[in-house]
């Protein structure tokens, strides 16, 4: 299921009655009146609040959401079943989502773009203070003991990161580096991960040719468990056995960068963090290719992320 229990109860139940052949009812303010689909009745007696997005009906004294009031007329079928045709209906039927609902997630979008403009601004300013020293060979015991902690393969690591050293503030540090794709990178040690230059999406072709099929990563430590994995975990339930592109958004804030590059292939494999903005940012995928996507994140459900899973495996 690609939409969440939450979205789904929040589609307009009177949408829903109207495009399923219940008709307009009888509008008495934020009140409409049906008769019950529940059972025969000639008096309107079911009530459906288009402000709260709730329904009542008061001949059998039950009432609820949208998924409630499907279990109620489809009595024998299972909670998934319930789900699956409602999501079903939502995307053919094109149902409307509750006016309250529409309007927190106009909220929320704008909530997350502002948001977005003060982290931009503020690695702006912390660019402006730094200055980049050399970018060499991944070499220092210190980070090559921190990812090894990290149950990642330290050779696997040489291949795809760099070593930093730069100066910020007048102070020396050392970090992995990461590079996207343009010309910025994802520094990290122990103690702390920043990006030095623009912030981008990671782009990377472990067979040098373009695969058929891609594999995309919130962070790169995320990319390098799974090939740390495909490497060196055989039948590891995690793991694809197609060959794949790789892609680590390097934040779930740039998925808007990705979507022209995942327009050439025929899977799009998403590996991204069980947490809410990262569920989010697959469903934005989801939605640019829906024939094409499928979150894997179920095979480390109990797990917050790909890293932790192969910590918690190895």
């Amino acid at each position: 299921m690609n939409m969440t229990i939450e979205e789904i109860k929040s589609v307009s139940i009177y949408n829903w009655m109207k495009e399923n052949g219940y008709g307009a009812g009888s509008i008495k303010g934020k009140n409409v009146f049906y008769c019950s689909p529940l059972r025969s009745e000639k008096t309107p007696s079911f009530v459906v609040n288009t402000k709260d997005n709730l329904w009542y009906d008061f001949g059998t004294g039950k009432g609820g959401n949208l998924i409630n009031l499907v279990e109620q007329i489809n009595s024998a079928w299972t909670m998934h079943e319930v789900l699956g045709y409602l999501e079903k209906q939502i995307k053919e039927k094109r149902l409307q989502f509750n006016e309250d609902f529409n309007a927190r997630i106009l909220e929320e979008e704008k909530k997350r773009q502002w948001l977005t403009g003060k982290r931009i601004e503020y690695q702006e300013s912390k660019n402006q203070e730094t200055i980049v020293d050399k970018v060499i060979p991944l070499t220092h015991p210190i980070l090559r003991d921190y990812i090894i902690q990290r149950h990642i393969d330290f050779a696997i690591a040489q291949k795809y990161c760099k070593e930093v050293h730069y100066s910020f503030r007048g102070r020396q540090y050392y970090a992995i580096a990461f590079m996207n794709v343009v010309g910025g990178m994802e520094a990290r040690n122990k103690l702390s991960k920043r990006c030095i230059g623009k912030k981008s999406i990671s782009a990377i072709y472990p067979n040098e040719v373009p695969q058929k099929e891609c594999c995309i990563f919130e962070g790169f430590f995320d990319m390098l468990a799974y090939m740390t994995m495909s490497a060196r975990m055989p039948g590891n339930g995690v793991t694809v056995v197609e060959s794949c592109d790789l892609f680590v958004l390097n934040g779930v804030g740039e998925v808007r960068l990705l979507l022209p590059y995942l327009k050439r292939y025929d899977s799009i494999h998403c590996f991204l963090d069980n947490d809410e903005a990262d569920r989010t940012a697959t469903k934005e995928i989801t939605k640019a290719y829906p024939n094409k996507s499928i979150d894997e994140s179920y095979r480390y459900q109990c797990y917050n992320d790909l890293n932790d899973f192969l910590l918690e495996k190895k």
